[in-house]
């Protein structure tokens, strides 16, 4: 969004330790804007051979979005991928089916991960991480329901450990 390159400052600014990255992004402008603002990695929903090559120049770290073979054979080079949208795609079985011949290839799915669904990704070993939005639905943040919000992030980071650790990956 136009606030995006702003709230990556403020966020940074607020709380220096957080590591904070840019996602949905898909340009290779995009990509200066973040890094310009402090993001530390990069996230597209697809496979950009552009924004990958570009990122990799730059030397920031990118996830981009893969669900095929053909996109993980492109990303090859990558040691991480986003999977995106992990449920309607498949979800964890197809990520296992997909991981197989990519051997050491680790996946963040994107999706359709909620708190019911977040343990069995989890809990498999080729995941690196999940990602959620259910805890910061839009109607909680207009209505300003950041109790809310704080409990169900808390939630989700209390599972996190509990099946990963206390390594929080």
């Amino acid at each position: 969004t136009a606030a995006a390159k702003e709230s990556i400052r403020i966020m940074l600014k607020e709380y220096p330790e957080m590591f904070v990255g840019a996602g949905t992004v898909l340009t290779t402008r995009q990509v200066d804007e973040a890094i310009e603002a402090g993001a530390r990695f990069i996230v597209s929903p697809g496979f950009d051979p552009e924004i990958v090559d570009y990122c990799i120049e730059k030397q920031i770290p990118v996830f981009p979005g893969c669900v095929t073979a053909s996109e993980l054979a492109q990303a090859v080079k990558l040691e991480v991928v986003k999977f995106f949208p992990a449920e309607t795609s498949g979800g964890l079985a197809a990520i296992k089916a997909l991981a197989a011949p990519y051997v050491g290839m680790k996946f963040m799915p994107t999706g359709g991960i909620n708190l019911k669904n977040v343990r069995s990704y989890l809990e498999s070993d080729v995941i690196l991480a999940c990602g959620g939005s259910w805890m910061v639905k839009k109607d909680l943040i207009q209505s300003r329901q950041f109790d809310a919000i704080r409990q169900m992030t808390a939630d989700a980071v209390t599972l996190v450990k509990e099946v990963r650790g206390s390594q929080e990956k």
